[in-house]
């Protein structure tokens, strides 16, 4: 196929991936999915040679995926068992056939652009411009902003992916304009801005932590450069001005009022009720999973008996298919980490990984299309990275020799 009608097939997936959360926009999904496996098996028939090697996603969410098959021989609900299992299979296709397209064709640069897209619509409409009104949700219960989304947890995780992409950006010295750093910049403060209206513990915790951890890397850097201490000092001015009045009140004091409940919670001296309910869910959870640690209780299976999902990646899997579940799904992120780490290379997309890992804790991503989405665009990256590092090792050893 050519290029051109590839990359417009490749974008209008993703997009659907970012934004399936309206009923008009279902039937759209579900066309350009059918569209993208069409696409898929002429384009292969093309192709002599294609490894999907590297793609440890794809292969360890089959097994995952045949796992909860087998599970619903024991499932006390075999049918919502069956249709989750059937879900992740369709999970299995998209990543390699995602992984194809970006891979053959060099377009996971092109992931980094639909995401600010992505982002910028959600701040645009944070900021209150009618453009994308269309877009938005609302929720008369949520009093927190939801943007596109219907759950502002889910917001704040592609907000930070965004900021993540933009630090990463900077990471690999891939911004040759001071356009291009002055967009990703503002992307970074303006993502942030939009998550504490989302009052997402998890978005502004981990978001946080992201950036401390791209800070820690390049401290060095940071702090010789006069450019970023500059820049450094006109967003903290800018964030003081919009801090006047009363913008602490209504947008931050939230927030900090959610993550101050949460540690009361974990430490006793409070009850807050979503912080309550999930760490009940991980106390029962774990108790259940040892008393069936082989098996467990059939996949998706956590919902039957407590009429909610676990809200923690790692009892859900525990609990639905024994502790096979979580060794094989992590084992996506531990062969990622192994590989950069025996080539030396690619520590901020281990630091990635790490706060995927931690975010786990509060979120169930096994069978999440956006998290394939960043773990595909990790697992490409990564290996760009260690190709970039072998030809430099290459070069060291053996100069090239001027005639």
């Amino acid at each position: 196929m050519k290029p051109l009608p590839v990359k417009i097939l490749v974008s209008m997936f993703i997009m659907s991936l970012l934004f399936l959360n309206k009923e008009w926009l279902v039937i759209y999904g579900w066309g350009i999915t059918a569209l993208m496996y069409f696409a898929f098996i002429l384009d292969l028939k093309n192709v002599r040679t294609f490894s999907f090697h590297s793609n440890v996603h794809g292969s360890r969410i089959f097994l995952l995926a045949m796992l909860a098959l087998l599970s619903t021989l024991w499932s006390p609900d075999a049918e919502a068992t069956l249709q989750h299992a059937f879900v992740m299979f369709i999970l299995v296709a998209n990543s390699f056939i995602l992984y194809y397209f970006l891979v053959r064709y060099q377009l996971h640069g092109m992931v980094t652009s639909i995401v600010l897209i992505y982002a910028f619509i959600n701040y645009s409409l944070a900021l209150g411009l009618p453009v994308f009104k269309f877009l938005e949700n609302h929720d008369d219960e949520m009093m927190r902003f939801i943007g596109t989304e219907l759950n502002p947890n889910y917001l704040s995780i592609m907000l930070m992916f965004s900021i993540f992409l933009s630090l990463l950006a900077f990471h690999r010295n891939q911004l040759k304009t001071r356009m291009a750093k002055g967009l990703h910049l503002l992307n970074i403060l303006l993502a942030l801005y939009t998550i504490f209206l989302t009052a997402s513990r998890k978005g502004i915790g981990f978001g946080l932590l992201l950036i401390c951890f791209y800070g820690l890397i390049h401290i060095k850097s940071l702090l010789g450069s006069f450019k970023t201490i500059a820049i450094g000092a006109i967003a903290i001015f800018a964030i003081s001005f919009f801090m006047k009045g009363d913008f602490v009140n209504e947008n931050i004091a939230p927030a900090m009022d959610r993550i101050g409940r949460l540690f009361l919670t974990i430490g006793g001296r409070d009850n807050e009720g979503s912080t309550e309910d999930r760490v009940k869910f991980i106390r029962e959870g774990w108790q259940q999973f040892t008393a069936s640690p082989i098996i467990g209780y059939g996949a998706a299976s956590f919902r039957y008996y407590y009429h909610f999902y676990a809200h923690n990646n790692y009892i859900e899997l525990l609990f639905g298919v024994g502790f096979l579940g979580p060794v094989i799904y992590y084992s996506i992120h531990f062969s990622i980490l192994n590989k950069l780490r025996k080539y030396r290379t690619g520590i901020f997309l281990a630091a990635f990984l790490i706060v995927l890992m931690l975010m786990d804790v509060g979120l169930v991503a096994y069978y999440d299309k956006r998290i394939m989405l960043m773990l595909l665009l990790i697992i490409i990256t990564a290996d760009r990275e260690i190709q970039e590092k072998q030809l430099s090792d290459s070069l060291r050893r053996f100069p090239l020799s001027l005639n």
